[in-house]
């Protein structure tokens, strides 16, 4: 059974939104008929990366804030 094929792999349509969602409001969004099955899989899973890795960047940012709130209120009381 191919990647694309597998249970746990979204339909072509939503691969397509999530695709359209991240692309389209910075006017990068790839012409539908330029692309094959393959090539829009592989988009997908690119675009999943980089989002992953600009949340975990986000909640790094967010724990490192709270940490030095919380070092900050001990210091003061």
């Amino acid at each position: 059974m191919s990647v694309i094929e597998n249970q746990n792999t979204p339909s072509l349509l939503e691969m397509w939104k999530f695709i359209y969602k991240n692309l389209n409001p910075i006017g990068m969004m790839p012409d539908k008929a330029s692309l094959d099955h393959v090539q829009i899989f592989r988009l997908y899973v690119e675009l999943q990366n980089l989002d992953k890795t600009f949340r975990d960047s986000i909640q790094v940012q967010v724990l490192r804030n709270e940490l030095a709130y919380s070092l900050l209120s001990t210091l003061v009381n």
